[in-house]
């Protein structure tokens, strides 16, 4: 094998590549870059088996052939390289990869591209279409509100669904759920589980591509897979993952995300946020819950009493209902506004024992259902 290629061009992808190796493979050889030159270009690939990824790159081959190295090696090497160009190239018998440049000569020890796990198939059996930005921003709404460590495995993955020509983003942890919808256009009805860690790395791609100006994702899926499909400039890459077997909880039912409510509070978020915080200093070893007042055109926030002792701090806000008190996670409240585009929130609520929802005043498609703490 013999190549030379643009060093911006590796660049480009090596971060994205680099997120579907294998952390703590048994596996050595899953901890490797593989690379094949043909006749089309180069082809990378990287598997940590359970999500696959799959870069094609048009170079100019001099050379046929394949390895593996080391995928964090490589990637400390190649952006050490200054110059427009590199050339790589393999001793085929001794498995040894060669980079070259003006100044630089590196040799990195590889494994066979023969023993390189084989890659499964991309399901074509549904196919849809996604533009890149619609897709960044839902799951940048609720993979926040989903752990990667849970007692139920489908409660590590967020709910990807469609329904009624609206693309639905949802995630939770079974004590908050986020939810963001948007309008698609006519498919059939899905929902799929898909890991939470493959849904950031989509969106790290899905950014990457708006970026270059690429505005569509294509998605393939399965029972049991899905692949997602982005055209970046001369660049081609898929990325497939297992989904999540299960059922995903029913939580469109009024007992988990209401609709009807008794009391609804408008603030800042800033303001809010700010007011948080304070309080947070008080209450960030004991789980961050903080109690939130209404007071005419106010809110009043508190710690309670706590080991390290007390304090309250208000915060002007627009009441309509009547008088409403309960505790909450504070985190959960300064996670949501960390994504909100708008300047103001609403707390939306019953009384202090059920669900509330909160929502950017300004966007009606991303609702946010918190569990206050209920003290028996």
């Amino acid at each position: 094998m013999k190549i030379v290629i643009e060093t911006a061009k590796l660049l480009e992808v090596i971060d994205l590549w680099l997120r579907f190796v294998s952390k703590n493979a048994t596996l050595p050889i899953l901890q490797n870059f593989y690379f094949k030159a043909n006749i089309d270009g180069l082809l990378l690939r990287a598997t940590d088996m359970e999500k696959y990824i799959e870069i094609e790159i048009p170079c100019k081959i001099i050379m046929e052939g394949a390895i593996t190295v080391n995928a964090r090696m490589f990637s400390d090497i190649i952006k050490t390289i200054e110059e427009k160009e590199v050339e790589i190239s393999v001793d085929q018998k001794s498995q040894v990869m060669t980079l070259k440049s003006a100044k630089d000569n590196f040799d990195i020890n590889g494994i066979a591209a023969s023993e390189y796990v084989a890659l499964p198939e991309v399901p074509n059996e549904n196919t849809l279409s996604v533009e890149t930005q619609l897709f960044a921003e839902g799951v940048s709404k609720v993979e926040y509100a989903v752990t990667e460590k849970n007692f139920s495995p489908v409660l590590t993955g967020v709910l990807l669904k469609a329904k009624q020509d609206n693309l639905i983003f949802v995630g939770t942890d079974s004590f908050r759920l986020s939810e963001f919808k948007a309008p698609s256009g006519k498919e059939n009805d899905f929902a799929l589980i898909v890991p939470k860690v493959t849904m950031t790395d989509i969106q790290k791609i899905s950014e990457y591509a708006m970026s270059n100006q690429a505005e569509n994702l294509t998605i393939k899926y399965s029972e049991n897979l899905i692949a997602f499909q982005v055209q970046v400039k001369d660049m081609k890459i898929l990325a497939t993952s297992l989904l999540i077997q299960g059922n995903f909880p029913e939580y469109d039912r009024e007992e988990i995300m209401p609709r009807n409510f008794n009391t609804k509070i408008l603030v800042d978020k800033g303001l809010c946020e700010k007011a948080i915080r304070k309080i947070g200093i008080l209450t960030r070893d004991i789980n961050n819950y903080i109690q939130i007042e209404t007071n005419q055109n106010s809110i009043i926030i508190s710690s309670g009493k706590t080991d390290k002792g007390a304090g309250t701090t208000n915060i002007p806000a627009i009441i309509d209902g009547p008088s409403v008190s309960f505790w909450i996670n504070g985190k959960y409240i300064t996670d949501f506004i960390k994504i909100i585009k708008g300047d103001e929130l609403t707390f939306n609520v019953i009384d202090n024992q059920k669900p509330l929802i909160l929502m950017d005043k300004d966007d009606a498609s991303y609702r946010y259902v918190v569990r206050p703490l209920i003290n028996s």
